[in-house]
């Protein structure tokens, strides 16, 4: 799927980071409004990695079972794969030309069935090409419109100038790669 071995070694490097395991929320634990991004760059590529609770996409937590819930997952994959309408590249022209959208329940609770602790999440995958990555000066996020249960992405930024981390919230949808 990916198409740049060296670019998809930045993204592996990146989620074993130190820099990044000091910000990730332990495992099986997830907060409501709060996604993970991070972003490789590399050459013209870039790959970004999408990690975000089920709720925070769809507004519920729990298996789709009902007609509504099951057209509510269909919407959100279809939202989820147009990356173009969710990050818009700044000073540079830049192009999604794949995305892989998983979504997955994760029991986390070793409560009983009446206490289930069932979480989704989405975890999706963009592929893009820039006419030159050098020349990127930002990421504006209609995300937060498109999906409006979510409040903050934690964004870890790695590429040639060294490994950033943001917080980018609904209330400024902006962020800045001029370091």
């Amino acid at each position: 799927m990916i198409r740049s071995a060296s670019a998809a070694l930045l993204l592996a490097a990146l989620a074993a980071s130190p820099v990044a395991a000091s910000e990730t929320r332990s495992s099986g634990a997830h907060e409501h409004g709060h996604g993970q991004l991070n972003i490789a760059i590399e050459g013209n590529s870039v790959l970004m990695e999408l990690q975000i609770p089920g709720a925070d996409i769809v507004g519920f937590e729990h298996e789709a079972k009902s007609d509504a819930d099951k057209a509510a997952m269909i919407d959100a994959e279809k939202k989820l794969k147009d990356g173009a309408a969710l990050f818009s590249f700044q000073g540079a022209t830049c192009t999604f030309e794949q995305a892989h959208v998983e979504d997955g329940h994760d029991d986390h609770g070793k409560q009983s069935a009446s206490q289930e602790a069932e979480h989704s999440e989405f975890h999706v995958a963009y592929e893009i090409s820039c006419d030159d990555t050098s020349r990127l000066s930002g990421i504006e996020f209609p995300f937060f419109a498109v999906f409006p249960h979510s409040e903050e992405l934690d964004v870890t930024v790695l590429g040639a100038r060294g490994q950033f981390k943001y917080e980018v919230e609904r209330d400024t949808p902006m962020l800045s790669l001029k370091n």
